[in-house]
């Protein structure tokens, strides 16, 4: 029964040894540079940084971000699918299984096709699409902003009730 637990502390000092002896071996053979200015200036892709670093990013980058991520998770999620496929098959339920699968594609394309209608796929948007999107955006600040000076509409206090430190629900005074 301790044989087993003892392979297991054998292999435990072997992986530790293993990386140990790596560390020492590239301290070792590492090349030694003096410490010179050109070695410790801060760059960025070999470019000297200009401006300061917080700067606001087009929202197009996090879209096509959120886009890959989700569509890589498909692919990781239709894997085991179609691993096991074909015993789905064997046993009759293969249709169940390609109708669920074909659901999930089809509710991750009503998506892509709701992303693409709206022009977040296009990374130059013409002028009628960005106007149209400024007067969505106009329109939709100007009734949170409506909203949080009178308190109605959004269940939110008034903006001076907030600001006062008042609860939720706007003041005392009716």
């Amino acid at each position: 029964m301790y044989f087993e637990f003892a392979n297991v502390l054998v292999f435990c000092v072997i992986a530790v040894a293993f990386v140990l002896l790596n560390l020492g071996l590239a301290w070792l053979l590492r090349p030694r540079s003096g410490r010179e200015p050109g070695k410790l200036a801060i760059y960025e892709c070999g470019e000297p940084t200009v401006g300061q670093a917080w700067i606001r990013f087009d929202i197009r980058f996090y879209t096509v971000a959120l886009m890959f991520v989700v569509f890589d998770v498909e692919v990781a999620l239709l894997f085991p699918w179609a691993a096991i496929f074909r015993d789905l098959v064997g046993s009759g339920l293969g249709w169940l299984g390609l109708l669920e699968a074909g659901a999930f594609i089809v509710i991750l394309m009503v998506g892509l096709l709701y992303v693409w209608a709206r022009g977040d796929i296009d990374w130059t948007r013409t002028a009628s699409v960005r106007q149209a999107l400024v007067r969505d955006d106009d329109a939709r600040n100007a009734v949170l902003i409506g909203a949080a000076h009178t308190g109605r509409g959004t269940g939110a206090a008034p903006r001076e009730a907030v600001l006062a430190g008042a609860p939720e629900g706007g003041s005392d005074e009716s």
